[in-house]
Parts: structure tokens; sequence; C-alpha cells
């Protein structure tokens, strides 16, 4: 059989850390760290021939001059639920948060990358008062702010991998979206570095489908860098070739951002993209987008949803369209 691989990648520079300006991580994300990190990355992918998902948070793919005047509907989101969007607002004035040039890099790259949804600001759907009806205001403000990107979006990562009203998905037309392995402690997440990253199964099928959860790859930062890159490499090339024997799936995630605070990371992807590549050149691996994934996973079903989306009416409002 063929083993499936997916790389997913979650693109937010500052908003992902919305609430953690201080660490070390956060203020590593500038302006010139992270069109390195991009640039790499795009690099490492194009050399290998591996198409990926890049998911973005709408936000972020607005110029600096967009994302000033975006400011009032920012903070009607962040009265919405508080905790998080009022200090991305806050401090948005600074490096990091407008990443315009971020998503002209993916679309101009030399391979096609999927581009998908990441959340219009990456508010947490799990958040305390983050109801349904609070995630559809969420769906609509990436629509406002984004429209191009959130109208041709087909699949969605949720912020932080917190899998809520799924159902809002469907109403926003997408087919699919990224599952979630359920939450683990920083010591078991670092201690399963050195177990087998087992392939994924396909999941029961649903609306919108779900896309195997996947693994994290090891972000050299911190504790983690007590992680040899052998062995980070050693166990995703181990877990491609048990999905060969089964057919199964290995999802492979990370954010474009880990690559500017923890440099180290860039030459375990490459490593791994290498083995990837010359798996799927040999016949025995197949290459997925997430989108990719959904078509072959059950076509009929990806069709039906795909022909019946009922996409958000966006009435022309001068100013809010988002920059390309």
């Amino acid at each position: 059989m063929t083993a499936r691989f997916i790389l997913s990648l979650d693109c937010e520079g500052r908003w992902g850390v919305a609430d953690q300006l201080e660490s070390e991580h956060a203020r590593a994300l500038t302006d010139q760290a992270l069109r390195r990190a991009y640039s790499e990355v795009l690099s490492a992918l194009d050399r290998f021939a591996v198409p990926a998902t890049f998911a973005f948070v709408a936000a972020f793919t607005l110029s600096p001059q967009r994302l000033q005047a975006a400011r009032p509907e920012l903070r009607r989101a962040a009265a919405r639920v508080q905790g998080y969007v009022e200090h991305a607002v806050d401090a948005s004035a600074g490096e990091g948060w407008a990443g315009d040039w971020a998503l002209e890099a993916v679309r101009t790259a030399h391979v096609t990358h999927e581009l998908a949804l990441h959340g219009a600001t990456h508010v947490p759907w799990d958040r305390p008062g983050f109801t349904a009806a609070a995630a559809r205001a969420e769906m609509q403000l990436a629509f406002d702010l984004a429209p191009e990107l959130a109208r041709d979006a087909r699949t969605f990562i949720y912020p932080r991998n917190r899998v809520e009203h799924r159902t809002v998905l469907s109403e926003f037309g997408l087919v699919g979206a990224r599952d979630d392995r359920g939450r683990r402690s920083r010591v078991r997440s670092l201690a399963e570095e050195f177990l087998p990253a087992r392939p994924e199964a396909d999941l029961p099928l649903a609306e919108p489908i779900r896309i195997p959860a996947g693994h994290f790859l090891n972000w050299r930062c911190g504790r983690r860098r007590v992680i040899p890159p052998v062995i980070t490499r050693e166990r995703i090339r181990r877990s491609v070739a048990a999905a060969e024997r089964t057919g199964a799936t290995v999802h492979l995630w990370t954010h474009p951002e880990n690559f500017a605070s923890g440099p180290g990371t860039l030459d375990v992807l490459r490593g791994i993209l290498e083995d990837v590549a010359r798996a799927r050149d040999a016949g025995r691996c197949e290459v997925l987008t997430q989108v990719d994934y959904c078509r072959t996973v059950d076509p009929g079903l990806f069709d039906r949803i795909a022909r019946d989306r009922t996409r958000v009416h966006l009435p022309e409002k001068p100013g809010v369209r988002g920059d390309r």
C-alpha cells in the first residue's frame, strides 16, 4: 500500500501569542525574523517539491495600513470574548502583526500550496464565552478582513487546536478541519518525542471532514532542544514506513514562527522532507495537502459538501477588502 503524508503550517505571526507577549518566543517574532523563516520554509518545500497546507490567521494577512484601519472591527471582536484579542489590538502597531507579505510569498511559491484558514484573530475557540454565535462572528470577521482568502479556503485549523463548534465551519463552506489529539502536559508531550509516531487511520466520516490530528514537529527552542534532531527525523521516517503497510496517514504540523524562534528546527524539517521525497519518488508515499486528503478520503462526500456549501455574502465596503 501507499502511505499518505500531510504537512500543515499554522501561520499567525504574533497573533498566535497575543496572550503571551512577554515570552521569549513572542519577542523573537520580529518582521525580519519572520520573513527569513517563511522564506527558508518555502525554499525547503520548493527544493523537495513538497506541497503543504498554510493556514493563515486572517488578521495576519493584512498590510500595516489595513491592519490599523481594521482596529475598530478588532476592538469589537475583543469585546465579544475578553482576554485575548485586546492584547493584540494594543500591540499591533509594532512588528510581527502584519503579514501580507507572507501570504503573497506562499501564493507565489514555485510549488502550489493550499491556503487554509486559521481563524480571524487566533482567539482559541474553547475560551469561556466563546459560544456558537461568537464563532460565527469570528468567521464573519475573517471574511471581512481577508475576503479572498476566506472565500477560497476549503479547510480549517483551529487556533491552538481547540476543536469546538464544528457545525459553524460547515455553515461557512469549509469541507474539512484538522482534528485534535487531546491535551497533553508539557512533560508528556516532550517524552512522546522519544516514542514511535503512530500513523493514523481515517476517522469516522463527518461534516466537515475530520483530518487526522497528526504530530507536532519538534521545535528546537527551550527545553525541546534536548531532543536530538536525528531522533525527530527517524521518528517520522519510521512512521511513514509503518503507514506504507496500511495506507494510513502521517500528518506533521508546525508553525513558520517556530523557525524564527528556534532556527535549528529548519534542519530537522529539511531532513524529514528529504526522506518523504525519497519515499514519494519510490512510489511508497503520496504527499497530500489537507484539501487533497478530504478529496481522497471520500470523493462523494467532498463533492457534495463543496457543491452545497453556502458562502456568506459580503457586501462591498470601502476600505474593508483584504490586501493581496
